[in-house]
């Protein structure tokens, strides 16, 4: 039992995000990360060509220090660096709460996590962990790992891409960032049609989420 989350993680100091941010094509997974003689060490892959502009970014980085080149295969570069920052990507609190981590990735903005979850309560301590720290935390997908651990989502996609597009336009802000009509006129559908799908698409995820007999406050 439990649930797989897709988690995004942004602050700007958090180890690399000035590299993510600089060079939002470069493609990087975080590997592991060892602590020795008061440093924390840690080893990421690169993928692709970007080669001496990306070691000259993370140079520059404030959150790590001597980039080395340990090897490349193909398209794939490992380097490892030395953090200069005291925020953790991923807290070793994780193994003690039972958290899995599958896979972290960057995305243009911080990185994504693939987490393997107990339960809402484990969701809700990791999210208060990175929360306290400043670190922006955004589930992007939730789903039942009983069902499957490859992708079988509570939303379905047309769902996940309403909801993403409304979020990422400002449609949830206060004021609102853009209207109803503004949505509707992008996805090339009718008021009305926008209306019954972000309904459907909420309720989905709220049934999916959130515990009858758990209060708003479980979570914040």
């Amino acid at each position: 039992m439990g649930f797989i989350a897709e988690v995004r993680l942004v602050h700007d100091e958090l180890p690399l995000v000035p590299t993510i941010q600089n060079h939002p094509d470069a493609s990087l997974r975080h590997e592991y990360e060892a602590a020795g003689d008061g440093r924390r060490i840690q080893f990421v892959s690169a993928f692709g060509d970007a080669g001496a502009r990306l070691v000259e970014a993370m140079r520059d980085d404030p959150t790590v220090s001597n980039p080395t080149r340990i090897a490349a295969f193909g398209q794939r570069t490992i380097y490892r660096l030395t953090v200069e920052t005291d925020l953790e990507i991923i807290p070793y609190r994780c193994a003690e709460d039972d958290l899995f981590i599958f896979a972290v990735t960057s995305d243009g903005r911080g990185w994504t996590a693939r987490i393997h979850l107990p339960d809402r309560d484990a969701l809700a301590a990791i999210r208060r962990w990175y929360r306290d720290r400043g670190v922006s935390f955004r589930v992007t997908q939730l789903y039942d790992s009983a069902v499957s651990d490859d992708g079988t989502y509570f939303l379905t996609e047309e769902q996940r891409e309403i909801l993403l597009l409304a979020y990422e336009s400002g449609y949830f802000d206060v004021p609102r960032g853009i209207t109803q009509d503004d949505l509707a006129e992008q996805l090339d559908v009718t008021d009305s049609a926008v209306s019954q799908k972000l309904r459907r698409a909420i309720a989905t995820l709220i049934a999916a989420t959130v515990e009858t007999d758990r209060t708003a406050d479980t979570f914040v």
